[in-house]
């Protein structure tokens, strides 16, 4: 993992709007407080030890960061059967990617939001970088009892790395650093 540089809770938090004003086709409110409109609107997108003593970063990650990430485990994951618990480290990226491409998840209708990004991916026309890095943070213990080789949470970019990563196992995109938001507990 590269460090580009040091980043903050606000910067997070002002990206994460930004990025989803733009997908929703809505505008930004520029007076806002972006962290209490965090907190208030998408709770699920921080963690509760998410303050003044959180250091955070933007960094690079290479493939074998990468495919150690901590996957999003939650019904629609567990029912498209992305997410399998059985044995160790059954939420890590790379198990829920063999898992998407042993169940054909992306040719599934319900799949249409990871197929767009597979194919923008394909294309690229998007790079995870920028307005469109993802975001990381310390895994907690109950994730790590789990997934013994994690070391973060992968807090945001689900829908952007589970096609990234499906297209490496494919052989079908050379990996390029990743940027993501950092965020580590004190």
């Amino acid at each position: 993992m590269r460090v580009v540089r040091a980043s903050s809770f606000g910067e997070y938090a002002a990206w994460y709007l930004r990025r989803n004003a733009r997908k929703d086709n809505s505008v930004l409110n520029a007076g806002q407080n972006h962290i209490e409109t965090m907190r208030r609107l998408h709770g699920g997108k921080m963690r509760d030890w998410f303050n003044a003593d959180t250091r955070w970063q933007i960094v690079e990650l290479e493939v074998d960061e990468l495919v150690d990430l901590v996957f999003l485990e939650c019904p629609w994951t567990v029912k498209e059967g992305l997410v399998i618990k059985s044995g160790a480290n059954y939420r890590l990226l790379d198990r829920v990617a063999t898992n998407a491409m042993a169940c054909r998840y992306l040719a599934r209708p319900s799949a249409y939001k990871h197929k767009v990004y597979y194919d923008q991916l394909l294309a690229g026309s998007l790079k995870l970088a920028g307005e469109d890095r993802i975001a990381i943070c310390s895994t907690e213990p109950s994730e790590i009892t789990g997934n013994p080789s994690a070391r973060y949470y992968l807090l945001d970019g689900v829908g952007r790395c589970l096609p990234y990563m499906i297209l490496l196992k494919e052989q079908n995109l050379r990996h390029t650093p990743i940027e993501a938001f950092l965020a580590q507990r004190a």
